[in-house]
């Protein structure tokens, strides 16, 4: 009884969270989103600068990549613009007329919305010249490839100037080059690897008295398989080894 008694408990708040999530939050956040003329381009700005920062996109690092998506993205979500990215526009066209970017939102049907972007000109005689969304699309397109070069590039500074997180900083030999006395060192290392490598592992003392004992008892192949168990020889090697014992 006190588990069905959860059970419903559960259901009741889950059905409650969800009437109130789809019914008042997310409709509020929507109409925040389709009438405020600033909060896209920002929002855009933000998701783009945590993308670059957590992932530690440069310019060496497929920053352009980056860049050209989100352009892409933020072409088609922020069409309209906003006032303060308009105002270069507006001194484009200024000798023709007044510039107007108008969204047009239309709620047909809850969840429904249809949007459409009017681009025109005033003139000084009333008269409105329409022209095509497509110099909005390329104008916002110049605009945020503009934008995210600029502020990628600021973000990929910082980026370098801080050390990778989980990982020691190490310098190149680009970046700092070796002394003499480095170098002489690295030399030695190298030629004592050198000859540590050429030296063959050969079998332990008590695994050598056992060969010994087995040739003697004129077990030579289990003599050389038995060598080449505790080594690295071949074949040819192990029982010419063997035959030298």
């Amino acid at each position: 009884m006190k588990k069905n008694a959860k059970v419903l408990l559960y259901v009741s708040l889950f059905t409650v969270v969800m009437v109130m999530l789809f019914g008042w939050v997310l409709p509020a956040v929507l109409q925040f989103y389709l009438h405020n003329m600033y909060i896209k381009g920002l929002t855009l700005l933000f998701i783009f600068s945590v993308v670059v920062l957590t992932k530690r996109f440069t310019w060496n690092n497929n920053m352009v990549y980056v860049i050209a998506v989100f352009t892409l993205l933020s072409m088609l979500l922020d069409t309209s613009g906003n006032p303060v990215t308009n105002k270069p526009l507006e001194w484009v066209v200024s000798p023709i007329g007044k510039l107007q970017v108008m969204q047009d939102v239309n709620n047909y049907a809850p969840g429904e919305y249809v949007i459409r972007d009017n681009l025109t000109i005033l003139k000084e005689n009333g008269e409105v010249l329409e022209l095509s969304t497509v110099w909005l699309y390329l104008y916002r397109f110049v605009q945020y490839l503009v934008l995210y070069s600029v502020v990628g590039t600021l973000l990929g500074a910082i980026i370098g100037k801080r050390p990778q997180r989980g990982m020691p900083f190490i310098q190149t030999a680009a970046e700092a080059p070796l002394t003499a006395e480095q170098e002489q060192r690295a030399a030695a290392e190298m030629k004592r690897r050198g000859e540590a490598g050429s030296v063959r592992p050969i079998p332990p003392q008590e695994i050598l008295d056992a060969v010994r004992q087995m040739k003697k008892d004129g077990k030579l192949i289990a003599a050389i398989k038995l060598v080449r168990q505790h080594s690295d020889m071949s074949l040819g090697e192990a029982k010419q080894y063997v035959e030298q014992l």
